[in-house]
């Protein structure tokens, strides 16, 4: 559902504050059922009961003395309003539930008489005398020993504390355990080995944790093994090129165009092979070092252009970094060969700063890449359509995708509106 909070801290204080709710509405009506209406229906029945005393002693033909003295012992006096009602009686708070009780004991209709309630140095109880419309009884009783806090409020306030309360120690003790998972399961898409979880806490979650470190391990065997088995061809594979290559050297001058053709194939063999020990040995366990990456660049540019005017470069003002040298050289030299591979020259690499990232791109004027085998062929062995027809494992472009996300970034190929390709690799500064 769309209202539900969608984290587990949300959910569960939620949850807890539903509960509570529930409890406090439970109390609340169970309280003024067993304890505020009697007590209610009891006060009222006290003021009744003055009431009547002074309507009785109102009637009677006593001596002012004598009257006066019953009325000071009963905490009561009369009240007149002929000349306009006094301001204790305009401030008293008038209860329409009190009114109806009142009237109810005194047997007489509602209309005849209120009730209301001044709060000063004591509780006073104001009564329309349901004889005279112009005379007040007022009431006095010793005030309640409490403070002035409205009750609702402190109700919901509390029930809020103990949610918040109750959802932080629930969520902290199930989202510690989810965020070690969160950050192995990271460490692992990235093919690093994050160690042995501690298998601890909640049953359930000490069941998911054991699941989780079985998988690790045989990831982390399935990757060995699979390093062991590219390793071991590759160095199979290198012995008997070997022996191809020296065996064409002997051959002579009549079969110059198949020795051309056999070395051709055999150089094509071997960066092949080359391609399968960068996939594997794709430095992992090399170190980052803070130093100056358009150097770097700039190294790569070098390296791979026989004219200067076949690959151009602007660098942007780039501060520091740090990264694995050998590991970004290759991903920067893999992205020029793939450039002057399947585009030619002339290439373009700028580097710059866009907000909180370093970006190094390379322009192509070629005929771009079709948008939805884009995904595909950053996988290992696959190939555009251009490329079918010539050499090459299709590794270059999966090897830069593992180097990037070695450095918390990502790699990206943009076909560019005015014609050619962008590939651009981004990591943050």
């Amino acid at each position: 559902m769309g209202i539900l909070p969608k984290t587990a801290f949300g959910r569960i204080a939620l949850l807890v504050g539903f509960l509570l709710v529930i409890n406090q509405l439970v109390s609340y009506f169970t309280i003024s059922w067993y304890v505020t209406n009697p007590s209610m229906k009891q006060l009222v029945q006290l003021v009744a009961s003055d009431v009547n005393t002074a309507i009785y002693v109102q009637h009677k033909d006593f001596p002012p003395e004598v009257r006066q003295e019953i009325m000071s012992s009963q905490n009561m006096e009369l009240v007149s309003t002929r000349n306009g009602e006094p301001r204790a009686l305009r401030e008293a708070q008038p209860y329409k539930v009190l009114t109806e009780n009142l009237a109810q004991y005194l047997n007489v209709p509602v209309e005849r008489t209120e009730m209301r309630v001044e709060e000063s140095d004591k509780i006073y109880y104001w009564v329309k005398s349901p004889r005279h419309s112009n005379i007040w009884i007022r009431v006095a009783m010793e005030p309640f020993e409490g403070f002035n806090i409205h009750p609702p409020l402190v109700y919901f306030t509390a029930i809020l504390l103990l949610s918040l309360l109750g959802g932080w120690i629930f969520t902290r003790q199930i989202s510690r355990p989810l965020r070690r998972l969160e950050f192995a399961a990271r460490e692992i898409g990235r093919g690093d080995n994050p160690g042995q979880l501690r298998e601890k806490g909640l049953e359930e979650m000490v069941t998911v944790t054991r699941a989780f470190n079985q998988m690790a391990r045989n990831v982390h065997q399935l990757e060995e093994d699979r390093t062991l088995l590219l390793a071991g061809v590759s160095h199979d594979l290198r012995t008997p090129l070997t022996r191809i290559r020296l065996a064409t050297e002997f051959m002579g001058e009549a079969e110059a165009e198949t020795k051309e053709g056999i070395i051709r194939d055999t150089e094509d063999m071997d960066q092949i092979i080359n391609q399968f020990i960068s996939f594997v040995r794709d430095g992992r366990d090399e170190r980052p070092k803070s130093g100056d990456l358009n150097a770097l660049v700039e190294e790569c540019v070098l390296a791979n252009r026989i004219k200067e005017e076949d690959i151009t470069f602007e660098l942007g003002d780039l501060k520091e970094v740090a990264f694995k040298p050998l590991a970004m050289k290759r991903l920067i030299t893999n992205l020029i060969q793939n450039g002057l591979k399947y585009a030619g020259v002339p290439l373009h690499l700028v580097t710059g700063l866009y907000g909180n990232k370093i970006r190094i791109s390379v322009f192509d004027q070629g005929s771009g890449i079709d948008e939805k085998e884009i995904e595909r062929l950053f996988q290992p062995f696959s190939r555009g359509n251009t490329a079918r027809s010539g050499g090459g494992s299709g590794l270059g472009l999966a090897i830069v995708r593992r180097i990037a996300e070695m450095h918390d970034g990502k790699v990206s190929l943009i076909n560019r509106p005015e014609g050619g390709l962008e590939a651009r690799f981004e990591m943050p500064r």
